[in-house]
């Protein structure tokens, strides 16, 4: 029965990152073939341990023995560091972040903290990467650039949408006037002045996670100052795009004229 626990608990670390409270939590088809492996006729898991002091001596053994460790304060906190630094720039959502939290800590030989505390690890850094970016790109933008950011967030009383979420909205039906709309949109843009340098160095996951932020985000209210942040970010990328915009704009609606 020892045997077969101490196998299932290694291998269970070998493969999840941690010890499982409960042997049975591990499925009964890698039990049963671990104790074939052992020469056992069935699966003794379910008496494992008989008393409780064993199962932590046998979890001593074991990280004795794969140079794993249970993660200290000073270990999660240095996790937490680390991911907002270096791993959320190529990992800027939640889940693929939990992803590069898994294959860091499998490197530290550290053992997984519990779910619930990863995920508030998790979030933390992901929250302080993004706050840390949003600082870096307002210093480098100008008072005058700020100003107009600032701007095409006000809803003005006898409108309904900001000059913000105007610029968000997907073209309309092709025609001349939806064309000079759409061509107004893109000088409005370029009329900012947002220069390249401001965000320089971002790389293009964290672009679209902030295109996509903004997208779904409107103006006004308490989330005004992370749209005015958002939209400095989101202008990278508008800034880089804008003549080839053009020129898809122009030939997309030119195909009907064409065509009659």
């Amino acid at each position: 029965m020892n045997r077969q626990g101490v196998a299932v608990l290694l291998k269970a670390l070998h493969y999840l990152g941690y010890f499982p409270e409960s042997l049975q939590q591990v499925p009964l088809d890698v039990r049963t073939f671990i104790g074939h492996q052992l020469q056992l006729l069935w699966d003794a898991t379910a008496d494992y341990p008989r008393h409780p002091s064993t199962r932590d001596v046998h979890l001593a053994l074991i990280r004795q023995h794969t140079g794993f460790g249970f993660p200290t304060g000073q270990d999660k906190q240095s996790l937490e560091t680390w991911l907002r630094t270096h791993g959320a720039p190529t990992a800027p959502t939640e889940d693929d972040l939990h992803e590069c939290a898994y294959a860091r800590c499998r490197a530290l030989s550290l053992e997984l903290p519990a779910e619930g505390e990863l995920r508030r690890l998790v979030r933390a850094a992901l929250h302080g990467f993004f706050q840390d970016l949003y600082a870096r790109v307002t210093a480098r933008l100008p008072a005058q650039v700020l100003a107009q950011l600032d701007q095409l967030l006000v809803v003005e009383s006898d409108t309904a949408q900001s000059v913000f979420d105007q610029l968000k909205a997907e073209p309309s039906a092709p025609g001349v006037k939806n064309l000079q709309h759409e061509l107004t949109k893109l000088q409005t843009l370029r009329g900012l002045g947002v220069p390249a340098a401001a965000c320089a160095g971002i790389p293009e996951k964290v672009v679209q996670q902030l295109k996509r932020r903004a997208a779904n985000e409107r103006a006004g209210g308490s989330c005004t100052h992370g749209l005015r942040i958002m939209f400095r970010d989101l202008s990278r990328s508008v800034c880089r795009v804008e003549i080839s915009q053009s020129t898809v704009l122009t030939t997309h609606f030119q195909r009907p004229f064409r065509a009659s």
